[in-house]
């Protein structure tokens, strides 16, 4: 790490200060006033998180998946009164420096996004949102770097069937300046015509179903808990059993039997 740049630690702080800031738990209309304007003076807790399960599949290989989720977007019920708290608080704050360093940051975007909380469809994706930050982009090294992080970017918010990412974009120093909402389906497209062609989703995807299609041979009728490992810059993914019964702690005992049931 260069001398004078910041710490991992800090790095993460800042990604969850910003989540600490852009979200609420519960409706922005039921929400005081006071924990609104709040936000700035709260403490970060990396430890609240939502879950989703969902059900998938890649390939010919069916998925049950579990993940964390920032958020969920929905319509505000009256435009008019978010309109004139945004003017009212605009005046009072430089809206294009927004602070994630010792002061804490401050944010009142007046592009609010609107999207209802559940889909009419059930065919179509919930609509969840990532959030999520990153080195401004300077040079051809950066860039680089930020398709990296896009293919975790992506990979994460596709198997879970998160739609949309916001990517909040700061300096060294943690002042994050600007914010990019990306569509997920459309990052892999975004990466082979804009950028340095670092990945190609579809080559994820193919590999992903044809490492499933091998993972059920390896351990077809096989009991117990098994691991699979890469090493760092390791080319080779070691699949080995740990123990011979169990599950983990990720199933209970009182699901696996239910589930033996049927």
């Amino acid at each position: 790490m260069p001398p004078g740049a910041p710490s991992q630690d800090m790095m993460s702080f800042w990604g969850y200060k910003f989540e600490t800031l852009s979200l609420l738990d519960q409706p922005w209309d039921a929400t005081p006033r006071e924990k609104i304007e709040g936000r700035e003076d709260q403490v970060v807790n990396n430890k609240a998180q939502y879950c989703s399960i969902v059900r998938t599949g890649i390939g010919g290989c069916k998925l049950v998946i579990g993940g964390e989720v920032d958020a969920g977007k929905r319509p505000f019920p009256n435009p008019h009164s978010i309109n004139k708290y945004i003017q009212t608080k605009s005046k009072e704050i430089n809206e294009n420096e927004l602070l994630m360093k010792n002061s804490p940051l401050k944010t009142h975007n007046k592009n609010l996004l609107v999207w209802d909380s559940k889909p009419d469809r059930k065919e179509d994706p919930i609509n969840w949102v990532e959030l999520k930050t990153s080195a401004e982009i300077r040079n051809d090294r950066d860039m680089f770097k930020y398709e990296r992080k896009l293919l975790k970017f992506w990979a994460q918010s596709f198997l879970l069937g998160v739609p949309k990412i916001i990517v909040g974009f700061r300096d060294e120093h943690g002042i994050l300046h600007r914010l990019e909402e990306m569509v997920t389906r459309d990052i892999p497209g975004l990466v082979a015509r804009q950028g340095k062609g670092t990945w190609d989703g579809n080559i994820c995807i193919n590999f992903t179903a044809k490492f499933l299609e091998w993972l059920k041979l390896v351990i077809k009728d096989e009991e117990g808990l098994w691991r699979i490992r890469r090493q760092e810059k390791s080319p080779v993914i070691e699949v080995f059993k740990l123990e011979d019964s169990g599950h983990g702690g990720i199933l209970s005992q009182a699901f696996v039997d239910w589930r033996s049931s049927k």
